[in-house]
Order: structure tokens, then sequence, then C-alpha cells
């Protein structure tokens, strides 16, 4: 092969290597176990075989064109999937698991406040520590106001982890990331990009284990993947990357919210008692342009 041909396939291989290499792979391998299964396999082997070796090679290019541009189509269907996991239906369908939802925190609250007395009084055993530790665990991973309760597990951590900088700081986490976020240093982005990924892949994982069941009508046993993988990769994976992707960006808030102020030029509070407040107005100042009668912004020579 000539340098020319030589190195558009090697960058043609780097090009479809990370989309072939993906669940996507296992998706079609798996549906193509499915037909060689249910009978037809060898009959498509057979006629296969008969073909000349230029349409084999250009019918594998076109098997691994498919596998890439559904590993693309996955992508672009991450951020709508996500969002139905989180809880974003219809009220209809949502209000009574919200309900639900904020019933249970509320018998948590009641559990919580029972097993704190008995340990303030020193009665509490190893097993009421236990179970105290798992009720701050589930109130963590639960938005403390009813009006900001998902109906989903998931849903509520996300939501959770974004109403924290705001009840902490007064600071809304989506009118103030964009200004935080070009802020970071380099390390700190990629952390951020990197659980945010975790967290798509793990949606995407699952997403793939649901279409696993379009190979029912040729196999019995291709609904069991969808059964079994979609609660499996969804407790097992999703919620925990959604855990840690919210406790990072609470992380860059508790350490670097300070940045938005010295970036705006705004007048960074003098203490944690007055921060909330202060975080409200840039959140107005953010969202409608409105700040403080009086406020006076820091120049660069001033910061």
């Amino acid at each position: 092969m000539n340098p020319i041909g030589q190195s558009l396939g090697t960058s043609l291989v780097e090009q479809l290597a990370p989309r072939v290499l993906t669940p996507a792979f296992a998706f079609w391998a798996g549906g193509l176990l499915a037909l060689w299964t249910s009978g037809y396999g060898s009959t498509w082997a057979a006629g296969l075989a008969t073909l000349p070796t230029v349409l084999q090679l250009l019918l594998l290019a076109a098997v691994l064109m498919l596998v890439a541009a559904s590993a693309v189509l996955a992508e672009h269907l991450t951020l709508p999937v996500l969002r139905l996991l989180e809880g974003y239906w219809p009220e209809l369908l949502a209000a009574p698991l919200r309900e639900q939802t904020v019933r249970r925190r509320e018998r948590i609250e009641k559990n919580l406040r029972e097993l704190t007395a008995k340990a303030f009084h020193g009665e509490a055993d190893p097993e009421d520590e236990r179970l105290r530790a798992v009720a701050e665990q589930q109130l963590f991973d639960l938005p403390a106001e009813d009006s900001s309760t998902m109906p989903t597990r998931l849903g509520n951590i996300l939501r959770a982890a974004e109403n924290r900088p705001r009840v902490r700081y007064g600071l809304d986490p989506v009118l103030c990331w964009p200004h935080l976020w070009l802020s970071l240093d380099k390390e700190t982005q990629a952390e951020l990009t990197l659980a945010r990924k975790g967290l798509d892949d793990a949606v995407r994982l699952w997403l793939w284990c649901l279409l696993f069941a379009v190979w029912t009508p040729w196999n019995r046993w291709a609904p069991l993947v969808a059964l079994i993988g979609c609660p499996a990769v969804y407790y097992g994976a999703v919620l925990a990357k959604a855990r840690a992707y919210g406790l990072l960006m609470q992380s860059v808030f508790d350490l670097h919210r300070r940045r938005v102020y010295r970036g705006l030029g705004w007048p960074a509070p003098a203490d944690a008692a007055g921060e909330p407040a202060a975080g409200r107005e840039v959140t107005t100042y953010l969202w409608r342009g409105i700040a403080p009668p009086g406020m006076r912004f820091a120049t660069e020579n001033e910061d």
C-alpha cells in the first residue's frame, strides 16, 4: 500500500475505533448471535461464503459503519434518555411519584430525629448508628424542598446536588455555572468532564440494554438482557455515577464559587452569614441584569 493510502487507512481506523468499540458493538454482536441461533445463521453464512472477497470486505465495512452510526445516534440520544430517567414526565405520571417521595422523605426525617435523640441521650446501640448513617445518606440524596422533588431516584440525586449551592450560597447553579466553568483551571475542568462522561456512558449502556429487546422475534432470551441489564445498570452504574458527579459539582462550588464574584467584579461577601443574600443578588444580576442600588463593580486593577 502506498503511503497516502496507508495514512488514509490509519486515519479511518482511528476515527472508527472509538465508535465501533462501544456497547453498540455488543448490541449488534448480540443481535447477530440471536439471528445465528434462530436457525437463519447457517443459511446466511453459506450465502456469504459464496460472495467474492471484495464484496465480503465491502459488507464488513458497511457493518462497521452501521455500528459506528448507531453509536453516534446513541450519543445524541443520551441527554433525552437522561432526562427521561430523571423523571421529566407528564404531570399526570410524575405527580403521584413525587408525592410518594415527599412522604418517604418525611418518614426518613422522623426516623432520623428519633435516632438522633437516642444518640444524644446515650441510648443508641451499633444498629441504631448504622440506621442513622443510612437515613442521613437517604436524605442527602433527596431535595429538601417539596417543590424540587423528582419522581425518580436519579432525578432526586441530581436535583439535590443542584440545590445545594442555592441553599448554602444563594447561587443558582444553572445561571452561575458558565461563569464558574470558564474560571476553572484545566485540571478541574478535566475532572468534571470525566465525571460527566461516566454518567453519560452509564446512561447509554442502559439504553443499549433496553434496545436489546428488539431481537426478541429472533430469540426468546433477548428480553432477559433488557429485563436484567436495565435494572442492573441503573442501580449499579447510573446512580453511582450521578452521585459522584453531583458530589464533584458541589465540591466545585464549595471551593471555587468566589471566582464568580471576582470574574464579575462583584464585592465578595464578608462572612458566611451574609453569603446566601449576596449569592441571591448575583443570581438576580445574571438572570435579569439588575444590580443592587449603589453597587460598585471592581475594576481589573482593583481586583
